[in-house]
């Protein structure tokens, strides 16, 4: 019964928390693009900073212009500002535009008015007075335009055009009429457009958008290059950014495109850009993706922006989208207030079961109280079995312990006796046989010895005798036997004993058969000779010999000069 309510209460809790998880907004996008959008929420909640800073460097920018000499000094000086307040502050750049129109009149610098006249129309454009732009970009004639002004005359137009048909937009019988001049005069941008022209990578692409997959792509490379290696900290950057951001869409690549849409926003924001088509454009794809939360975030900043520039265009535009975000939060509110309602049943229920549940438990602890009181009793028992059971417990391990190190002992001495064995029967062996060879050999040296006599050849056996040469060769068979034996019995060793050496003082031996004096010291200690002067008797090597053998080998070794002759009495497996 008790395991029954718990499966139950169990089970209930979790439809309460499959509910609740099935309403939590699950992310579209990767952990990149999340982090982007979340840097970008935080340059927006931080906007007054970036003014601040924008207003610092104008600041200092005003200064300048105000100790300008020439009028010359003074045109590049206004138009700096006009470019730091075109998207920041539109009747200061006019203002300044208005100077630059006055000095180009004065120095009758016909270069300078169209500049001036340029830029009038942009700020004309910006803040949705089209027919008044259209008429500033008029006034100049195209046949005096310089070639460096070409491609800024022709990227004028294709702005003015895109906002007529981004404000008339479905109120125009055609708007689309505009968009194809647009991009008409954007192809003449490019076609102008100089490549020491900071924005000429932005011309570039334009150009591309609607062209050949392969042109597209292999701008759309050029521009990734650009932007990834850019501060992006100038609004030419965040154009850049933007119409990569366009070229991924043409390639319906959503991700990147969110993604350089972000960085461009980013960009534009810290520089204190208040028209802003790429935060636009991001806040659409949010409302497309149903984050719509961000999407009024993004969409409130642009229309805020809009307003305080006189951006009239923009914000047309913008509160159409103000208007389909707001028809999504009335159906989002709707469907969060039906889960509510469903939870607060789902929620009602679980009480209710919950109670019943408690009740049934509470009955069920009475009896389990009873029952724990008679376990209690059964575990004090259990608990003084179980003391004397790990007693006797501890005591076995005591002796099995006490065992393994007996049975290792036992091992070790059986081994060092198998050994010992196996050495002893392997040298007498060849002890028998180099006997028997030596009994054969003074057999036939005393025939020898006996014919010479019998033949008179006192001489011969004279020179034979007063030769070493017999003693040699004896004692260097002797070595080739000793050798041959110890290497069948541990074939390791020379490996083992070199180990134990230093990498530089390893010891290297003619063939497999064969020690030098070091090895054939060191393997008598293997066997257990360790005295000096009895290896010295044993292999016909004077004391000193072996004495400066074994300190010298010693002073090769990678371990402690004292524990050496022990290790090496521990070397070789022994061959069976």
């Amino acid at each position: 019964m008790q395991t029954l309510t718990l499966r139950q209460a169990l089970t209930i809790i979790s439809v309460v928390l499959i509910a609740v998880v099935a309403r939590l907004p699950l992310s579209a996008h990767n952990a990149e693009i999340n982090t982007l959008l979340c840097r970008l929420d935080s340059v927006i909640e931080h906007q007054e900073e970036w003014e601040s800073l924008k207003l610092h460097r104008l600041k200092d920018l005003y200064k300048k212009a105000h100790q300008a000499r020439t009028p010359d000094e003074r045109y590049w000086l206004n138009k700096n500002l006009f470019e730091e307040y075109s998207v920041f502050n539109a009747d200061s750049a006019m203002a300044y535009v208005d100077g630059n129109y006055a000095i180009a009149e004065s120095l009758g610098d016909e270069s300078k008015r169209i500049e001036s006249e340029i830029n009038r129309s942009f700020i004309l454009s910006v803040t949705g007075l089209l027919k008044e732009a259209q008429d500033a970009i008029e006034r100049i004639d195209s046949d005096k335009i310089p070639e460096d002004l070409r491609s800024l005359y022709y990227n004028q137009l294709s702005y003015l055009y895109s906002h007529y048909g981004q404000y008339l937009g479905e109120q125009h019988s055609s708007p689309n009429d505009y968009y194809v001049i647009s991009r008409a005069y954007q192809d003449s941008t490019y076609q102008y457009a100089l490549s020491s022209d900071p924005l000429y990578m932005w011309y570039k692409g334009w150009s591309v958008l609607r062209g050949p997959s392969d042109d597209r792509r292999t701008v759309l490379r050029e521009l990734k290059a650009d932007i990834d290696t850019a501060r992006m900290d100038s609004r030419v950057d965040a154009m850049k950014a933007y119409i990569l951001a366009r070229l991924y869409q043409a390639e319906n690549d959503k991700e990147n495109q969110i993604k350089y849409l972000a960085i461009s926003s980013i960009c534009d924001v810290k520089t204190a850009n208040k028209d802003i088509a790429s935060l636009e454009e991001l806040g659409k794809i949010m409302l497309e993706d149903e984050d719509i939360d961000r999407a009024y975030n993004y969409i409130n900043y642009c229309q805020q922006q809009a307003q305080n520039f006189h951006n009239r265009v923009r914000a047309v535009s913008l509160a159409n989208i103000e208007k389909q975000i707001s028809r999504e939060y009335s159906q989002r509110n709707q469907s969060q207030q039906m889960r509510l309602n469903i939870y607060l049943i789902i929620l009602a229920t679980a009480t209710v079961i919950l109670i019943v549940l408690s009740v049934l438990i509470n009955r069920r602890n009475k009896k389990l109280k009873e029952s724990k009181e008679h376990l209690s009793l059964l575990n004090s028992e259990l608990k003084n079995n179980i003391r004397e059971l790990s007693a006797l417990r501890e005591y076995q391990e005591a002796a099995n312990k006490r065992l393994r190190e007996m049975n290792d002992e036992l091992s070790e001495v059986n081994n060092r006796l198998k050994e010992s064995n196996f050495i002893k029967e392997e040298y007498m062996g060849h002890v028998f046989t180099m006997c028997s060879n030596y009994i054969n050999k003074i057999e036939n040296l005393r025939k020898l010895v006996l014919r010479k006599l019998k033949a008179n050849q006192i001489d011969d056996l004279m020179v034979m005798v007063d030769s070493n040469t017999m003693a040699q060769n004896e004692l260097k068979e002797f070595y080739q036997n000793f050798d041959s034996i110890f290497l069948n019995m541990y074939p390791d060793f020379v490996k083992d004993f070199n180990e134990l050496l230093r990498p530089e003082e390893r010891i290297t031996v003619r063939d497999n058969t064969s020690l030098n004096t070091e090895l054939r010291i060191y393997a008598l200690v293997r066997l257990g000779i360790n005295d000096s002067v009895k290896i010295a008797a044993l292999l016909h090597y004077s004391p000193q010999t072996v004495y400066n053998n074994r300190l010298r080998t010693r002073n090769k070794a990678i371990i402690p000069k004292e524990k050496f002759a022990e290790t090496v009495q521990n070397l070789g497996k022994f061959h069976e």
